[in-house]
């Protein structure tokens, strides 16, 4: 099961690093700037479950240190961007996947692709109802 995630995590590397047309280090730069923003939609959307249950604003909902949270938010974002870099461009891991990525199964790829694409859709799903019943649970109006 964990090989499985892994192959769904490299392969969301692998979908956006395919594209043809760009340098090698715009498409890698692309393809882990994709991921980070998944992963941290899918931390907001915890952050606010975790508010719900605690019935209390956390650190990235506090609306009294607005800039502080921005702050944050940016950081969290550009270390999520650091580590997978890292991972997959520094020490090679999505590289390497991609060589071995075009000897699969042709059934195999359809899995990992299409499993990639509706992890990606539930984790924006996810997101977008945590906030919803975050704003109805603290009373927030949207503007």
């Amino acid at each position: 099961m964990i090989r499985f995630f892994k192959e769904l995590y490299l392969t969301g590397f692998i979908i956006l690093y395919k594209i043809p047309g760009k340098t090698l280090s715009s498409r890698s730069g692309t393809s882990v700037t994709a991921i980070a923003v998944v992963e941290w939609l899918f931390l907001a959307g915890v952050s606010s479950w975790i508010d719900i249950c605690t019935g209390k604003r956390f650190l990235l909902s506090d609306a009294n240190s607005l800039a502080f949270s921005k702050l944050v938010i940016v950081v969290v974002f550009i270390a999520l961007g650091f580590v997978n870099y890292r991972i997959l461009v520094t020490r090679g891991h999505g590289i390497k996947f991609e060589r071995k990525f075009d000897n699969l199964q042709k059934s195999k790829k359809i899995i990992l692709v299409t499993s990639c694409c509706g992890l990606v859709l539930a984790t924006i799903a996810f997101f977008i109802c945590s906030r919803l019943a975050y704003q109805h649970f603290f009373h927030i109006i949207p503007k």
